[in-house]
């Protein structure tokens, strides 16, 4: 079998949309795409309930009872021995993306007709005529059809999220693009890498999206909706239930990955050319976080980064035209990924865009030079790692990512509330803890040991490790010793112990300015942190015994939502304090020079 040269840049085809797909308007076209689901099915067949397969309820258990029967299809034998070659689960899920790739460049099942020249071997001669045989014995299309109203939650969440930035007429004002039709084709029961395309076919140019939202690494989700269809597809860990229901934040969610894809489509021509002389830039990147750089395959590209930093930049651009707040999280988010260069970047495409308006640019294809060269400004060679560190938020990504270089992360367990009884339930929160990380560094090439301890077992070499703190003051005499270093502390009131901020005027703190964020049901507001109840918190900083190392907190108000962070290893924020209500952010730097 010829394996697909990597594509990290992920701009692919597709072909004009089936005539099921729903006309948003004349030049944009949504739908759950039947070529993709019908991928699903077959991968569900071959795999079961495996990471990628979404748990949607009843309409699982009907996939199951309508094409069970075929589990022992030739193309479910073949797509079992195709993925054999993937040796961890963010190849899987690149090995996923190109399938689905090359399924958009048919036309709808059972035919499965390439509608352009796909030039792989494998695909056209065993894979397609085998699912060809699968879709016209199971009749896929009649269950197809007949499961539309399945499909409505997904399509009524995308098409809101349309409505609030229609991407025909953004992209014709903001970035001069003209004679483009807009598709937006997508799964439902399997998760499937996210990406853009941009071909002509019969004098027409289609850009869009396929695949889904993208997952829990670059973009957590943080909604009931999202929550169900998220998956962590690099590691295949469990998600934390920190989510909220908010149809206006999955609808942002949803309208950030279309404009990503489509800045993707208007930055890639001028991209193409020659990104030799930017390499440096995701050169600090790995750096910082080698172990990134290792299972995101966006660097697995010299210059993957750069690529997706100006897809950032586009999205978070065209998101400000409907919420600045969140247009601003997402940047933030981003710097957290390791793009130091985004607010730059964003103000750049943006010049760019009032250039197009102005009629200063044709379109924004062609003031992506100068928008590049800008970030040859920010940063040179010389100056990169310090630009670096006054940009880069600290994070518990960066934290887990250093532990994996040191090769050693402690997690530490307090013995010290007066409540004996739950200091074996601490101790089991650290294990499940512990288990999570161990998953976490099973890509890392070297051995990392992780550790639980008590803290009264905690050494003084200990401290200067990367440390997991849990538990609060009372039960935790290390957090008791580490809390003037935190930008939080747990105060009785009433009798009753509430999370505050200890970093705000009256104590005249210094060491962290952080950018808040609140997100609710309704916004996401640019808001100072207020005392609440029932919170639990995750943050980190540097360690004060050795800067290069980091201390992770993760409390709760009781044992019980201390356990809601057991898996640490995703936020790309330096604290995140929910309460079941509101989620609240904060990004803040200590570059290391400090």
């Amino acid at each position: 079998m010829k394996r697909p040269a990597v594509l990290i840049t992920l701009v692919l085809l597709i072909v004009a949309a089936p005539a099921s797909a729903y006309q948003e308007s004349s030049s944009v076209t949504l739908e759950i795409n039947p070529n993709a689901e019908l991928l699903g099915v077959v991968y569900y067949l071959a795999f079961g309930n495996d990471t990628f397969v979404v748990d949607r309820g009843d309409y699982i258990r009907e996939v199951e009872a309508y094409f069970g029967e075929y589990r022992n299809s030739k193309v479910v034998s073949i797509i079992q021995d195709y993925f054999s070659n993937a040796r961890s689960i963010s190849e899987r899920d690149y090995y996923l993306m190109m399938l689905e790739y090359y399924l958009l460049l048919c036309s709808e099942p059972p035919e499965l007709k390439p509608l352009t020249d796909l030039d792989y071997p494998w695909f056209e001669e065993v894979f397609l005529p085998a699912l060809r045989s699968f879709a016209e014995d199971t009749n896929f299309m009649e269950f197809y059809r007949s499961h539309q109203n399945y499909y409505e939650e997904d399509l009524s969440i995308y098409r809101r999220a349309l409505s609030l930035l229609p991407p025909d007429d953004f992209m014709a004002e903001q970035a001069g693009v003209s004679n483009v039709r807009y598709v937006f084709l997508h799964p439902y029961l399997v998760a499937v890498h996210g990406h853009s395309f941009s071909p002509e076919l019969n004098g027409i140019t289609y850009w869009g999206a396929g695949g889904m939202i993208p997952l829990v690494r670059r973009i957590p989700q943080r909604t009931f909706w999202s929550y169900k269809t998220a998956r962590d597809t690099m590691f295949g860990l469990p998600l934390n239930r920190d989510v909220i229901n908010s149809s206006y934040l999955d609808e942002l969610i949803y309208l950030g990955f279309i404009y990503h894809e489509l800045g993707h489509d208007a930055t890639m021509p001028a991209l193409n050319t020659n990104l030799r002389d930017y390499e440096y830039l995701q050169d600090a990147i790995e750096e910082d976080m080698p172990y990134l750089a290792r299972y995101d395959m966006h660097f697995w590209n010299p210059a993957g980064m750069i690529y997706e930093g100006f897809a950032d930049a586009w999205e978070d651009y065209a998101l400000s035209h409907v919420d600045g707040n969140y247009s601003l999280l997402a940047m933030y988010m981003q710097k957290a990924w390791g793009e130091f260069w985004m607010e730059s970047l964003l103000y750049s495409l943006q010049d760019c865009a009032l250039g197009v308006s102005a009629g200063s640019y044709p379109n924004l294809t062609a003031c992506v030079p100068e928008a590049l060269e800008s970030l040859k400004k920010l940063a040179s060679p010389e100056n990169v790692s310090i630009v670096y560190e006054n940009e880069v938020p600290v994070t518990p990504l960066r934290a887990f990512d250093r532990a994996a270089q040191t090769g050693r992360v402690i997690i530490v367990y307090g013995t010290q509330n007066p409540d004996k009884s739950g200091v074996e339930y601490d101790k089991a929160t650290a294990e499940m803890i512990a288990e999570n990380l161990r998953k976490f560094y099973s890509q890392w090439p070297g051995h990392v040991e992780v550790l639980v301890k008590a803290d009264r077992e905690v050494t003084k070499e200990d401290l200067k490790e990367n440390l997991v703190l849990i538990g609060g003051p009372v039960a935790n005499a290390l957090v008791k010793s580490f809390e003037g270093q935190f930008p939080f502390k747990f105060v009785q009131v009433t009798g009753d112990w509430k999370l505050a901020y200890a970093c705000d005027i009256s104590n005249n703190c210094t060491t962290y300015r952080p950018v808040f964020f609140t997100i609710t049901n309704e916004s996401v507001k640019r808001s100072t942190y207020l005392l609440t109840d029932n919170a639990s918190v995750i943050l980190t900083v540097r360690n004060p015994f050795n800067p290069e190392n980091y201390v992770t907190w993760i409390a709760g108000e009781n044992r019980e939502l201390t356990r809601l962070y057991t898996n640490p290893t995703y936020y790309l924020s330096s604290y995140e304090v929910y309460d079941g209500k509101e989620i609240q952010i904060g990004f803040y730097v200590q570059p290391l020079s400090s």
